[in-house]
């Protein structure tokens, strides 16, 4: 983009064309490899994936073996070609790929096999052209399964059993990858088997890709039960999404396998669901010490009773480190909101919310006074705690309650 208008007597005109080479170049290697791109990648562990290097090593091994089938790849790379479906040359070449690979005797190949296992490439490989004929549908196998795309999926791993008779799974671990969420593979599992039991799952070839969920969510439990309010706003919105992940996850157990209380997988995810609702309710219950860190008050009198709410304590600007906290908390439960009452833990968090609330309602107040008055404290301390309010109670409420706070504190000030 930034060569663009470079013309062809500028300086920059060959690394203009370098670019532009090296871009066509992977345009036409992720459709022809499309298959395996997204296992060159980072993914959970467990999963099938190899180092980031392979693809390009691949299609470079590839170019050399076979240049006339890559060169033919190049030239139907065009969307007329793609949109009347894939060029059969492109899992031509994925087959050439997987023999070559098989074959040590290959030397095109030593780069490939210096980085990663080369028979489960190879496999992969194999597998490429089912998979590619799978892609196109799998948005629809995992929103709106029929009879018809079951049956589809079926014949999809039935074939690929007929390569090696453990490449089913394989290849549900393929298609997973190419998912925007891979434990939704689980909708294309309970097709395939007619929503299993717990029990059959736990048992059975797919067995590896049920555990690697259930681990995913433990973790996540785990991160949502000791994650630091210190991380701000980043921290506590992330532990949100993994609750809400939790969540979801749990409810595709639910759906997609016939899970027996007593069952390997029935007692984790009820176990889970209740390990959830607990760690979110114990962080949420942490929320109104934090909030009272970044906002100190002090007592009216010094008769006042342990707890009483008191008033604002303008003595010295907000700290920072509290306010991180805050922030990370706060963000926390706002984020809360679209799985909570599913999760069975809604209304634990509206009452802590309006206990928030009413912390922050009278705090306003306080500082509205001080800062229009300066009675009772700085005035310029007073519209920084203002400032601060404002945005907590954002999370707390909205972003228009917070307006509406802070056009209060202008109109305090313009006073």
């Amino acid at each position: 983009m930034a060569l663009a208008g470079t013309s062809a007597q500028s300086i920059f005109a060959p690394v203009r064309e370098l670019v532009e080479d090296e871009t066509a170049n992977r345009f036409v290697r992720n459709n022809v490899l499309a298959p395996i791109v997204p296992l060159c990648a980072k993914r959970e562990e467990g999963a099938i994936a190899f180092p980031a290097p392979v693809l390009s090593r691949t299609w470079r091994a590839l170019r050399g073996i076979a240049p006339r089938e890559a060169q033919e790849a190049a030239v139907k790379c065009n969307p007329w070609d793609l949109e009347q479906g894939t060029p059969p040359v492109f899992d031509e070449l994925c087959k050439i790929g997987a023999a070559a690979l098989r074959d040590p005797e290959n030397a095109a190949f030593d780069s490939v096999r210096s980085l990663c296992d080369p028979e489960e490439l190879a496999m992969c490989l194999q597998l490429a052209p089912i998979v590619r004929t799978c892609l196109p549908r799998l948005s629809e196998w995992v929103s709106r399964m029929s009879d018809e795309r079951a049956a589809a999926a079926r014949l999809a791993y039935t074939d690929a059993c007929r390569i090696r008779e453990d490449a089913g799974p394989l290849l549900l671990d393929i298609l997973s990858a190419h998912l925007p969420d891979a434990w939704r593979i689980l909708r294309v599992i309970s097709a395939v088997m007619d929503r299993p039991s717990d029990r059959y799952l736990a048992s059975s070839e797919v067995k590896a890709l049920g555990e690697r969920f259930l681990a995913d969510i433990e973790a996540s439990i785990a991160h949502v039960e000791t994650f630091d309010f210190g991380g701000g706003e980043t921290a506590g919105r992330d532990a949100a999404q993994r609750a809400q992940k939790v969540q979801l996850q749990i409810v595709e157990f639910q759906q997609s396998v016939d899970l027996n209380k007593d069952g390997p997988w029935g007692r984790r995810v009820a176990r889970f669901k209740q390990t959830m609702a607990k760690a979110c309710d114990l962080r949420m219950d942490q929320i109104d010490r934090e909030l009272e860190k970044a906002l100190p008050t002090r007592p009216i009198s010094m008769l006042a009773k342990k707890g009483a709410r008191g008033v604002a304590k303008l003595v010295a600007p907000p700290d920072e480190a509290m306010l991180e906290r805050a922030r990370g908390a706060l963000a926390f439960i706002a984020d809360l909101r679209p799985c909570a009452d599913k999760a069975g833990y809604g209304s634990s968090r509206l009452k802590i919310l309006e206990k928030l609330n009413a912390r922050l309602d009278p705090y306003i107040e306080d500082v509205l006074h001080v800062a229009r008055t300066g009675d009772g404290g700085d005035p310029g301390l007073a519209m920084q705690y203002l400032d601060v309010a404002a945005s907590f109670i954002a999370y707390t409420r909205d972003d228009k309650t917070a307006e509406i706070v802070r056009r209060r504190a202008a109109a305090a000030i313009a006073a």
